[in-house]
């Protein structure tokens, strides 16, 4: 087993009603002119609002950059740091889902770097770390807001890359999910799973990852059908954004494989959910492992999805029947199909020359190249 990181995750304050302790989080952190990053619609919907109102209470100056989009475009990581420089702010609080997050980690690092432009900072460590950032997420999916990882969507190529910047601190609030729709929930809490799922079969050993994963996996199963169905639980919503933390904790440690592989190509190309993407590949991750990677690393799966295998279970057999289990999920939570949104076999296959260049592809096992790509990609087209 190789040597391995723990704790290297950010301070995280989570439980209902966090949130109004973010005004005195920056305080701690020498933030006074705070920029508020986050989406339009949540300052409509009066999401991201009820953040602004802290800490305009706290009084902090407080400056509101609401132009984060979907896949986190290049332009707009650039038009954020010029915002910072603009009114002098010292510290950045992101409200929103992962790709507002990443938005904010690339303004982090534009400033931090003395740069102009997330173009230049891609694929690289963060050399410097001068801009305070905290972030509180919508969504409970990505787990972006304690995760060093930026997804960035580059206009220039269409490629999504990923660059690194951690936050300082997470404050996790399940009030912040409660209107969320009900699609956007099982889309998102599919990323959650999805991350688990990867982190426990992909070339990475490390069993501290596994333990978060393990649990993530647990309650993802339990919770996301009554999220979901009852948008106003307040107990499924905070174990599902509990799932979302742990599993941003799993793939810090641990990573992702071939299935972000195919969210980031192909939504890269048809600009879908992040968290669709990552359902739709999720099945066949667990052939491509059977195939691949380690028969235990699936048994791991199989223990935290509470199904019942024996020592003459067959790989593949196993395999299958973990593949049948998410499809079934993805049924009950009424996500739609490749084949049922529209997408053809061609369409899906066009995003295997785009999977060398993702960040978690290099964790994959085995030594993929374009015929085993081919191969998972068709394989998750035809099971759902």
């Amino acid at each position: 087993m190789s040597a391995y990181m723990w704790n290297t995750f950010c301070p995280t304050l989570f439980g209902t009603g966090a949130s109004k302790e973010v005004g005195n989080k920056a305080k701690e952190l020498g933030i006074h002119k705070v920029m508020v990053c986050t989406e339009q619609a949540l300052c409509e919907f009066k999401v991201a609002t009820q953040v602004i109102e802290v800490l305009e209470e706290s009084d902090l100056e407080v400056f509101i950059f609401d132009k984060c989009r979907a896949d986190a475009p290049s332009t707009i990581c650039d038009e954020g740091a010029a915002f910072i420089r603009k009114y002098g702010i010292d510290g950045i609080v992101a409200v929103g889902g992962g790709s507002t997050l990443d938005t904010a980690k690339a303004i982090g690092i534009i400033i931090s770097q003395n740069g102009n432009t997330i173009r230049d900072y891609y694929n690289i460590g963060e050399a410097e770390h001068k801009m305070k950032l905290i972030t509180l997420s919508t969504t409970a999916g990505t787990g972006s807001e304690i995760s060093q990882w930026a997804v960035i969507g580059d206009e220039a190529t269409g490629a999504k890359e990923m660059p690194i910047y951690k936050p300082d601190m997470a404050i996790v609030d399940p009030v912040l999910t409660y209107s969320l729709p009900a699609h956007a929930t099982a889309a998102t809490g599919m990323d959650v799973l999805a991350h688990c799922v990867e982190a426990l079969t992909n070339k990475n050993e490390n069993p501290y990852g596994y333990i978060f994963a393990k649990e993530g996996i647990r309650l993802t199963l339990e919770f996301l059908p009554v999220a979901v169905k009852e948008p106003a639980n307040e107990k499924a919503r905070e174990q599902m954004a509990l799932a979302a933390n742990l599993g941003g904790m799993a793939i810090s440690a641990c990573g992702c494989q071939i299935g972000h592989s195919f969210a980031q190509t192909f939504g890269a190309i048809n600009h879908i959910p992040h968290g669709l993407g990552c359902a739709w590949g999720l099945p066949g991750v667990m052939i491509y492992t059977a195939k691949y990677g380690k028969r235990e690393n699936l048994e791991v799966v199989a223990d935290a999805m509470d199904i019942a295998y024996n020592k003459n279970t067959s790989t593949i057999k196993l395999a299958e029947t973990l593949a049948a289990k998410v499809t079934e999920f993805m049924k009950e939570l009424g996500i739609k199909s490749l084949k049922e949104s529209g997408y053809t076999l061609e369409d899906c296959l066009d995003s295997a020359k785009r999977f060398t260049h993702d960040g978690a592809f290099g964790n994959s096992p085995g030594n993929p190249g374009i015929k085993e790509i081919k191969e998972y990609i068709k394989y998750t087209y035809e099971i759902y």
